[in-house]
């Protein structure tokens, strides 16, 4: 099965996209990454973010809770220091671009606009900051002046990675599309609390946390499954998946592309055998191209 197709002008030679932050900046593990459709950077910001205190992972049956928040060097120290390490990667470079307005997000984008990259991922709705991230995305006029914005000033395409707790992800996918959004991805992490009881008080470092793992598939299908009746722009699915029949399961669902994230902090090589696994499974069916699948089957919810 060719597992190729051309979206919004970028060739992605396959569904598979690595999730924001679980490959780094894209400096380590190239082979695994050129064997994708393209990797989505950790998130920059215009000032650099020491990130949350230890501890910042908490790991449970089925999934983790991170706290990072949003470590990185800053958009300047990127840009000369980081990106240009990246310009042998033979697969699509996709920058995760974060703020506390929509000021500064556009002022990282105009710093890092770059001929290598593929495209801009809004992360609008990272549950473990303080400030920003999701906070931003919950507003549906906020998220349509963010898309506005970001599209005047870069003709690169911009994925709008939305909030899906605490706001309707229905009326802000569709401020995304009026904003001129390329892409929208369904979903991210959604807010934890772990509470250690020895201590009395919350485990991780940053208090709270983004829960990812197997059950997110489940609630992304059912957004994907509603979204896709109201937006004509191409959906990214994200959320808990193991192996290629997940990854079908988004397909089938309406979903173009994936983000794999929290199997990759588990075994980073993992990645690889979905993508021959699903090459497998479409000879198998005799499907000649995945054009075929992403069609959506119809759900009434």
């Amino acid at each position: 099965m060719n597992l190729s197709q051309k979206i919004k002008n970028i060739n992605f030679q396959n569904p598979i996209l690595l999730a924001s932050g679980t490959y780094g900046f894209g400096l380590k593990f190239k082979e695994i990454i050129n064997l994708t459709g393209g990797i989505i950077t950790k998130t920059i910001t215009f000032t650099p973010i020491t990130g949350n205190p230890p501890p910042r992972i908490y790991e449970f049956e089925g999934g983790i809770i991170n706290s990072i928040g949003l470590e990185n060097p800053g958009a300047i120290y990127f840009k000369n220091k980081i990106l240009p390490n990246l310009k042998n990667l033979d697969t699509n470079l996709i920058l995760s671009v974060g703020g506390t307005s929509i000021e500064e997000i556009v002022k990282v984008i105009k710093i890092l606009d770059d001929e290598i990259i593929s495209a801009y991922e809004l992360n609008l709705s990272c549950p473990n900051v303080k400030e920003g991230g999701i906070s931003l995305g919950q507003n549906p006029k906020v998220v349509e002046e963010i898309c506005k914005e970001t599209k005047k000033i870069t003709k690169k395409p911009i994925i709008a990675k939305i909030p899906t707790v605490f706001c309707n992800p229905i009326e802000i996918s569709k401020a995304a599309e009026r904003g001129g959004a390329d892409f929208i991805t369904i979903t991210n992490t959604i807010p934890g609390l772990v509470i250690d009881i020895e201590r009395q008080k919350p485990f991780l470092g940053g208090i709270s946390g983004g829960i990812s793992g197997t059950f997110l598939k489940y609630y992304s299908l059912y957004l994907i499954a509603k979204i896709k009746k109201v937006v004509k722009i191409p959906i990214i699915g994200c959320g808990g998946i193991r192996d290629y029949k997940d990854v079908l399961e988004y397909l089938f669902c309406g979903a173009m592309l994936v983000e794999i994230g929290t199997l990759n902090l588990l075994n980073p090589f993992l990645v690889a055998k979905i993508i021959e696994d699903l090459k497998k499974w479409g000879k198998e069916k005799e499907i000649k191209s995945i054009k075929e699948i992403i069609k959506g089957i119809n759900i009434e919810i």
